[in-house]
């Protein structure tokens, strides 16, 4: 099991102490052993063993696996030796280290060796004849030391592991509020450019089917003539009205304004815009209920009447509308029906795209049917669930 704390700065120390140590122990036995040179050469060599042990387990070995243990019971064994035989500062710092690295180098304390360790420690101190109950006192005063400087490393690891999940969760905080911004402004992009496509479109077809039959006929019917002119200045009147409200992204104060209409009025002022030249013709069927509903239902119901009526113009060269608006206790159905030029394949222009985005938006569905030969439908229904 590897170690919760690692090795770096606290392995660095113990190898510095565990060298300390060991040359404090041959200081002692140069002094002391100087009469007896042999028994000096053998504790400087079991000191080095010790040593040599120690730095292989701590290079080569995993952390509490079968070697290591091995390892470290040798470990002990030796150092209890030492000091039983050499009672200094240098063999009790390192019984200490030894306990660190028991306690604060292992995930989970393997328990026997814990009690390896104290019994070696208890049986050299009492074969030195220390008294047991200073033996137990400097045991659990040596232990609570080390295992509250465990919890400190454990508390130094979880902190570290929290504020790298902190700062994983800000960039990617970060990343996402980038995200979110670019598809917001996507959104906007696309909100503004259908918004364009719809208004400026509708009012410069009428606009351009106006001035069509202005410059037919302007030889022919002189007040016919002037009443189409001036439908077309009011006409381009209202498409700069819609364009500053579309760069002014809909505000507020224009939905209100949209509102205070009735849907039947709206659609009314839009069929105008096409009947001044008395080309075209609109048949309206609908519900009185339908103004009761949410004004999200009934704006697009608008733009969708709207939109299709600029392509039954612009590329149907339609003459005849026939709309049929009703509610039932399920659903709003939507049909609209022109006599423009047909289609083998409907092609869903932006447009078309649009009509298609605003209902299914409400939970709704939309079909467009055209026969070969003439005409166009739009069909779609919208859930009554989605009105307040």
């Amino acid at each position: 099991m590897e170690s919760f704390t690692g090795k770096g700065v606290r392995v660095f120390a113990e190898k510095i102490i565990r060298v300390f140590a060991v040359l404090s122990v041959f200081a002692v036995l140069l002094k002391d052993y100087a009469a007896d040179p042999g028994s000096a050469v053998f504790l400087a060599c079991f000191a080095l063993l010790l040593l040599i042990n120690d730095y292989a387990r701590s290079r080569y070995l995993s952390v509490a696996g079968t070697l290591w243990s091995f390892s470290f019971v040798l470990s002990n064994l030796c150092a209890g030796f030492l000091l039983w035989k050499v009672y200094c500062t240098g063999t009790q710092l390192y019984i200490i280290i030894l306990l660190v690295e028991l306690i604060v180098g292992t995930r989970k304390v393997p328990v026997p060796l814990l009690l390896l360790h104290m019994g070696i420690f208890s049986a050299s101190l009492a074969a030195g004849h220390t008294a047991i109950k200073y033996i137990i006192t400097s045991y659990a005063i040596m232990f609570a030391i080390v295992y509250l400087f465990r919890n400190a490393m454990i508390e130094k690891a979880r902190t570290q592991v929290l504020n790298q999940e902190l700062e994983k969760a800000n960039l990617a905080l970060k990343q996402y509020s980038v995200t979110v911004r670019e598809l917001t402004l996507s959104k906007e992009r696309t909100r503004i450019a259908q918004e364009l496509h719809d208004s400026l479109g509708h009012y410069l077809t009428a606009l351009n089917m106006h001035l069509e039959f202005a410059h037919k006929a302007v030889d022919l019917e002189t007040d016919k003539i002037r009443s189409v002119v001036g439908q077309s200045y009011q006409l381009s009147r209202e498409c700069m009205v819609q364009l500053r409200q579309a760069v002014l992204l809909l505000n507020e104060e224009h939905h209100v304004q949209e509102q205070e209409l009735s849907l039947r009025r709206q659609l009314l002022n839009l069929f105008a815009h096409f009947q001044a030249a008395g080309q075209t013709r609109f048949e309206l069927n609908m519900d009185e209920d339908i103004e009761a509903v949410n004004f999200e239902i009934k704006d697009c119901i608008y733009k969708t009447v709207q939109e299709s009526i600029t392509n039954g113009i612009k590329h149907g060269k339609a003459t005849l509308f026939s709309l049929a608006i009703h509610k039932n206790p399920r659903q709003i159905s939507l049909l609209i029906a022109n006599n423009g030029t047909g289609c083998r394949e409907v092609i869903k222009s932006n447009g078309i795209q649009g009509i298609e985005q605003r209902i299914h938006a409400l939970g709704g569905t939309v079909q467009f049917d055209s026969n070969q030969d003439s005409g166009f439908k739009v069909q779609a229904n919208i859930p009554k669930m989605v009105d307040f």
